[in-house]
């Protein structure tokens, strides 16, 4: 998802896209769905722009995992 993102493949909506498509494989293989609560939205938007500029996803997949992913327990420590 976050490679998506990063890569701009579109003139809009990369985000929006991106995060279609990772559901859509998240979906399929049972393993839950990304969703980012809006009370995270800054947070988020912080780490995302650390990792555009840096290109290092550990701390977003992290934060993604314990704060964005649900109906599932996968990646939970």
């Amino acid at each position: 998802m976050y490679h998506l993102m990063r890569g701009q493949l579109f003139w809009d909506g990369n985000k929006r896209t991106a995060t279609l498509v990772a559901n859509k494989l998240m979906i399929d293989s049972g393993v839950g769905l990304i969703n980012l609560p809006l009370a995270h939205w800054d947070e988020w938007n912080g780490l995302l722009a650390d990792y555009y500029q840096t290109g290092e996803m550990q701390a977003i997949k992290r934060w993604t995992y314990d704060e964005a992913v649900h109906g599932t327990r996968l990646f939970k420590d």
